[in-house]
């Protein structure tokens, strides 16, 4: 059972100064910003994904018997349609894993925000609404801990992409090259 959510802090809205008023105002507008972009960002690679995986499968299989696709061995004993396949898949493999390590790093940063808000509620003296009240130094150490994993998480995601595109670059230049 979810218990109800409470007030606390000493100052209502109507008793904040314009500074506070605007940084309040200016903290909710970023948190809804990265929210809005953490949906958009999953539903476009989702669609992204689902439409290359389409294409690129249609594309090997309705040529799978043609002449570019026989008699090329690469990759050890692997025909030309199984190397390109096989990195492909590992192309699109590292970016999902890309596209997972980018949603929570803009899940974090969106949590980010919020902390950052509630730093300012308390030093402020600003009334606000949650299921208790806040210690500020666990949320400045919260905010600390959120800073350094989505950092983490934005370098994790660029070498996920550096990889991706490698691989995807090594088997179009591959195809290219065997035509």
């Amino acid at each position: 059972m979810t218990s109800k959510r409470k007030y606390f802090g000493g100052k209502k809205k109507a008793d904040l100064d314009v500074f506070e008023l605007s940084s309040i105002k200016d903290y909710k507008d970023r948190f809804s910003k990265w929210h809005i972009k953490q949906i958009d960002l999953l539903t476009f690679c989702v669609n992204l994904l689902f439409t290359l995986s389409i294409a690129v499968s249609g594309f090997i299989i309705s040529n799978q018997n043609s002449a570019i696709f026989k008699n090329n061995v690469k990759c050890g004993q692997l025909s030309l349609t199984k190397t390109i396949l096989f990195m492909l898949t590992l192309s699109a493999s590292i970016g999902i894993l890309g596209l997972i390590a980018r949603l929570n790093d803009f899940r974090l940063t969106k949590n980010i925000i919020k902390t950052r808000r509630r730093i300012f509620e308390l030093d402020h003296d600003i009334k606000y609404e949650d299921y208790e009240p806040s210690d500020k130094e666990v949320k400045k150490s919260q905010r600390d801990n959120l800073i350094c994993w989505a950092k983490f998480l934005g370098r994790i995601t660029w070498a996920f992409f550096y990889l991706q595109l490698f691989l995807f670059i090594i088997s179009i230049w591959l195809f290219v090259l065997n035509m």
